[in-house]
């Protein structure tokens, strides 16, 4: 009887929660459409952060996604909007993504538009650490600024799979908000007995840099775990110090 009111609890916890992913999409894009760009933006970051994780997002991420984008160009933070359209292109339904693209393009302008206002510079600092299963090989990553790459790692790029942050980058850069992306490539090693398949890895954020004060940002590669049988997903995190 105890094991049925805990199984119960549980059920009525996970409506619970799908519930709160209702309201928080419907409210955001509520919000967005009334142009109340700060309650959108919110609402549906919080869904995004509990619905579009892992390797099941929730249908309505694309859609979620999108509309955060347009919300941080409206309020000036493109190099944010340029990250948000880049992951919503990795998200399904894919009929509209030359319309995305095009988005994107002006995002894009925009951030390099608003870094030629500043004239302060500021150290940035980019280390990184491979934490994807043992069965995967890191066969290279490349780190891009600003749609520049900035480091490029095939030879020895196994020797990132290490419990240390390794450092790939230091260099100045320009006061303001800038797009950080990340591409990795992951092979499977010979002879691993658990499932396994090729991974290529892309990732986008966006950071501020303050003129003249040092920037560390700290990735890591590591894996979401796959439905019973199948292969670890590969995906990766940000942290800005």
């Amino acid at each position: 009887m105890r094991r049925l009111a805990l199984v119960s609890l549980m059920m009525l916890g996970a409506c619970a929660s799908q519930t709160d992913l209702n309201l928080l999409y419907k409210r955001g894009q509520k919000a967005a459409r009334a142009e109340d760009w700060a309650t959108a933006m919110k609402d549906l970051e919080e869904f995004g952060a509990s619905a579009c994780k892992g390797a099941k997002p929730d249908r309505r991420c694309r859609e979620a996604t999108l509309t955060v984008a347009r919300a941080r160009l409206h309020t000036g933070s493109p190099a944010g909007a340029w990250a948000a359209f880049d992951h919503a292109l990795a998200l399904p339904p894919h009929d509209g993504d030359d319309a995305v693209r095009e988005e994107l393009a002006r995002a894009q302008e925009a951030v390099t538009d608003k870094l030629k206002q500043s004239a302060d510079h500021g150290p940035v600092l980019i280390r990184y650490r491979d934490e994807m299963p043992d069965e995967y090989n890191l066969r290279s990553v490349t780190v891009s600024i600003d749609f520049v790459p900035v480091v490029t790692r095939d030879k020895n790029a196994a020797d990132l799979h290490s419990p240390e942050f390794v450092q790939l980058y230091a260099g100045p850069l320009t006061a303001g908000q800038h797009v950080l992306v990340i591409e990795a490539v992951h092979n499977c090693k010979t002879g691993q007995t658990v499932p396994c398949a090729r991974s290529e890895l892309h990732r986008a954020w966006s950071f501020e840099s303050a003129g003249r004060a040092p920037t560390t940002l700290e990735l890591r590669g590591y894996a979401d775990a796959g439905d019973e049988g199948q292969p670890a997903k590969a995906t990766a995190a940000m942290t800005k110090r």
